[in-house]
């Protein structure tokens, strides 16, 4: 990874296996492995979660008051890999390496 795509792919935290239908927590963090700018100037605007194509989540920053660390609560029926999406205000779109989840029952 170059320093852009270090300060720009978001990282997912979770579970390696859940249950069908019960809720858990995935964590996204964009700047893990080098820290993301956040000011007026150059931040990340949103953060977005998905199961494959199916849209799960979405937070909303805004720059210097909130940080690009965001925890999700969700529940799974199948098993799809998750993926984030997150928008940089100056370097745009970027996905996370998609993280798979066993679902049981």
């Amino acid at each position: 990874m170059n320093d852009l795509e270090k300060k720009h792919t978001p990282v997912i935290e979770s579970p390696k296996k859940v249950k069908k239908g019960e809720p858990f927590e995935v964590q996204v963090e964009v700047g893990k492995h080098m820290k993301h700018p956040n000011e007026n100037a150059h931040y990340i605007e949103w953060i977005e979660l998905f199961s494959g194509e199916t849209f799960l989540a979405r937070v909303d920053l805004v720059p210097r008051l909130t940080e690009p660390k965001v925890k999700f609560v969700v529940a799974l029926d199948h098993a799809h890999p998750l993926i984030a999406k997150e928008r940089c205000n100056l370097h745009g779109l970027w996905q996370s390496f998609p993280v798979e989840v066993e679902v049981e029952g």
